[in-house]
């Protein structure tokens, strides 16, 4: 199975509130390799746990996607297995380093493969596709709002809100346990799909029917977009850090 090249578009934004960009991102264009974090764990914790996410993430990727060989179910196998190698390293540094014990991140990370892409996350960094101007997210965060809804407690997170439910509040994150679920999908690719990777950063502060405006588009400038997606999270209040890697095929 070969590597599927893309366009890519990367912007990180410390935001209007934060003193640090406890985000990291990471995307190889040429091997069809996107991977964000957002980390969280005391003033330098969520930096350090989300860069040592992205690097370990990598360091499991890239042979793989160097080698152009793989088929659908071991692409599949590969990208959750490097989001485990993450969480190990995580771990790892964490005994090494008294003072950054209880440091975490989220990850979403995907790999780009002979009109497919494969992908796994953990927290509530997310993955949505556009296509035809309709969009989609392809995961479902990790954190106790999402869980409210989905136990029929509140109807959508505007009422969880007023219900004093926060947003930030994960119920998965790498760094946390030694033994820690990854969820993964893959889905076909089409020309013209525009997928975007996000911290919560962009999709807390700014609605989904919003986004889905502004990457309309399948032949808009990356670049053009993903400026306003982050300038409209800063138009929003900016009160957390914003990080936006979008991706779409080569043509």
């Amino acid at each position: 199975m070969a590597i599927q090249a893309i366009d890519i578009a990367i912007r990180s934004h410390v935001g209007l509130v934060r003193s640090r960009n406890q985000d990291h991102t990471h995307a190889d264009s040429d091997l069809g390799l996107v991977v964000l974090a957002d980390g969280m764990g005391g003033h330098r914790g969520g930096e350090v746990a989300s860069r040592i996410a992205v690097e370990a993430v990598i360091a499991a990727l890239l042979p793989a996607q160097r080698e152009d060989v793989a088929d659908d179910m071991e692409s599949l196998m590969r990208v959750g297995e490097a989001a485990e190698f993450a969480n190990r390293a995580l771990l790892e540094e964490s005994l090494e380093r008294p003072e950054l014990k209880g440091m975490g991140t989220t990850v979403v990370l995907a790999t780009f493969r002979e009109g497919r892409i494969f992908y796994a996350h953990v927290g509530d960094s997310r993955l949505y596709r556009v296509r035809y101007g309709r969009m989609r997210r392809l995961t479902r965060d990790h954190s106790l709002i999402q869980q409210v809804i989905d136990d029929g407690v509140f109807m959508n997170r505007h009422h969880a809100r007023e219900g004093g439910v926060r947003d930030n509040i994960l119920t998965r994150s790498l760094g946390m346990e030694p033994q820690m679920e990854v969820d993964v999908g893959d889905a076909v690719l089409e020309a013209g799909d525009t997928y975007l990777f996000c911290s919560d950063g962009l999709h807390n502060l700014v609605p989904d029917s919003i986004i889905s405006r502004i990457l309309r588009d399948p032949r808009g400038d990356l670049e053009e977009q993903a400026q306003t997606l982050t300038d409209a999270a800063l138009d929003a209040g900016g009160n957390d850090n914003i990080s936006i890697v979008l991706a779409r095929l080569r043509t």
